[in-house]
């Protein structure tokens, strides 16, 4: 005979009310969102190349399980509005300390020794107590992220022995001390699903730190040398093979836009969430596109870190634009501009597998022209549509006032330094 209910067990389980069950996951969703700004904030702040991209791809998987999750509370019975308010000032507090991490070191302990681990014991709790008939819309959706969110701390904690090893004495002690401070707030929030007896904060345990602030000038690690001005003094073949290197350093160094964007994102207050949500997505593609040019170049033997890396669109976005400037610049003057053809994404794509033929870079570019047609939607709704109500003239001269800051901010960082002469050299 047939299992009745195709193979789900513990069927008679009471499980828990929709109440409950909606206040549970807000508590969930509500770490997510707090994590979101973490980790923006900290991806422009800490210099570590390798945890910038991670930590783009983190915040662009817990704004989907924040979205999941905002949208199963609303079949559950609980409105956006009372989904997006904070649950418990106790959790705001664990949260706010957390942001405040002052270093590499302690932003990794607050994540993964504390927080995320937090919330994977809230959803193993949820799915212990679940109806497993009735939740199982919830149940589908909670399983599937811990695919995600066990991943992440997989990495985190690889992540965190390195950077551990490299720490001086002082400041392993300093992380511990951050990490049992952190735990005292989770237990003073009766942990991130609420239910355990809240204990109060023991004074021996609380540290003091600063408001989290984003840096003025981009950060990168020892093993890089910057430049504000892209491809400064570098000289290129007059051929394809002297295209190509210059179009897999254009994807290497999006890593900038990526920052510059986090840096708007954080910024933004009182935006709706679907702009925190596609902003989130932006950063998680820049981050890749950087992505993809540090693989190909590293698949031609290059080595990454003798090129200067190009840190100008971060600089101009905390120096020089203000208010909606920034995300104008990127989205209408362009990634819209970048729609045209020729030349544009598609002749890109088109140069790579018809002149060049390389396979991995035709598939690169390939994505990357997909990617930018989905940023140009981003401009069309969140600076024509939301900010210049549907203008297309006034969005197109607010973006040509943007190109005009952005020569003259340029100019004053132009110098007669030269960097190594990269030449392309042998095959592709």
């Amino acid at each position: 005979m047939l299992h009745p209910f195709m193979g789900i067990e513990e069927w008679d389980r009471a499980g828990i009310s929709v109440e409950e069950s909606s206040q549970r996951l807000q508590r969930i969703g509500y770490v997510d969102r707090q994590l979101m700004r973490m980790e923006a904030g900290h991806m422009t702040a800490r210099p570590e190349y390798e945890i910038k991209g991670a930590l783009a791809r983190m915040l662009w998987q817990d704004a989907e399980f924040y979205n999941q999750l905002r949208n199963r509370c609303k079949q559950l019975r609980m409105g956006f509005v009372a989904f997006e308010k904070c649950p418990d000032p106790d959790l705001e507090s664990l949260m706010t300390q957390a942001l405040q991490s002052e270093n590499t070191l302690a932003l990794l302990v607050a994540l993964f020794k504390v927080v995320k681990p937090a919330q994977i014991a809230a959803i193993q709790a949820y799915l212990r107590l679940a109806q497993p008939i009735v939740d199982e819309p919830t149940i589908g959706l909670l399983r599937h992220q811990l695919l995600d969110r066990e991943e992440q701390i997989s990495w985190g904690l690889q992540a965190l022995k390195v950077v551990t090893e490299a720490a001086s004495e002082e400041e392993r002690l300093q992380a511990r001390k951050w990490e049992s401070y952190l735990q005292a707030l989770l237990r003073a929030a009766g942990g991130i699903h609420g239910e355990d007896p809240k204990q109060a904060v023991a004074m021996e345990v609380v540290m003091d730190s600063k408001p989290f602030e984003l840096p003025r000038q981009s950060t990168r690690d020892q093993r890089f040398q910057t430049t504000m001005v892209k491809l400064q003094g570098m000289r290129f073949e007059d051929s394809d093979q002297g295209r190509f290197l210059q179009m897999m350093l254009h994807r290497y160094f999006e890593m900038s836009p990526a920052e510059a964007i986090a840096y708007v994102h954080f910024a933004s207050e009182g935006k709706p969430w679907a702009f925190y949500h596609d902003t989130a997505r932006h950063i998680w593609d820049e981050a890749r596109h950087a992505w993809f040019g540090e693989a190909a170049l590293r698949s031609k033997g290059y080595d990454v870190y003798s090129f200067r890396n190009w840190t100008g669109w971060y600089d101009m976005t905390a120096q020089l634009f203000v208010q909606d400037e920034a995300y104008t610049h990127l989205t209408i003057a362009i990634e819209k501009a970048a729609m045209k053809y020729p030349p544009g994404k598609r002749e890109e794509w088109e140069f790579c597998r018809d002149s060049v033929r390389d396979p991995l870079m035709t598939t690169f570019q390939d994505f990357d022209w997909a990617d930018e047609v989905v940023h140009a939607g981003f401009g069309q709704r969140w600076i024509i549509e939301a900010v210049h109500g549907g203008d297309s003239r006034k969005a197109a001269e607010a973006a040509e006032a943007t190109v005009t800051k952005r020569a003259a901010f340029m100019k004053q960082h132009e110098s007669g330094d030269s960097p190594p002469d990269h030449r392309f050299a042998g095959g592709y």
